[in-house]
């Protein structure tokens, strides 16, 4: 092989493994942040960001992010059933990262610390498990209190 073969394959190479990157990063499903609002000390959020209307069929997410000016982490909120749902700070407790979710659990990109949907530590290196917030609900709303 001349070195000018070579430079081609090496050229296509990377070519090919950038696009394939790309389409694979294009697949990943899209974050949802619920509209919110902030009344007093709690975030309010309507039952239904939690619905999705697919091919006339309804369809529950598993939680959404709320994102607040104040705060330079988002909260995710997990819904379990019609009246159980969790509030998680996104920070990781190991070194204050903000974690991604992964289905039932987030992950910091960071060192790799992983937590279950409840904010319990699942994989070190962080040790404590996330701050939660407690959550009261009515038959519209989700109250979060900050």
């Amino acid at each position: 092989m001349d070195r000018k073969e070579f430079i081609q394959i090496c050229g296509t190479a990377c070519l090919g493994g950038t696009a394939f990157s790309l389409l694979l990063t294009s697949c990943t499903k899209a974050t949802y942040f619920a509209q919110s609002k902030l009344v007093q000390n709690n975030i309010v959020i309507k039952k239904t960001e939690f619905l999705i209307l697919e091919k006339e069929k309804n369809k529950t997410r598993k939680y959404v992010l709320v994102k607040l000016e104040k705060s330079d982490f988002p909260i995710i909120v997990y819904r379990f059933s019609e009246k159980e749902y969790t509030a998680l700070l996104m920070r990781c407790t190991h070194k204050g990262c903000e974690l991604h979710p992964q289905g039932s659990y987030l992950v910091c990109p960071c060192h790799g610390s992983e937590f279950d949907n409840k904010g319990v530590v699942q994989n070190p290196p962080a040790e404590q498990n996330l701050k939660i917030f407690k959550t009261t609900l009515d038959d519209e709303n989700i109250y979060i209190q900050l």
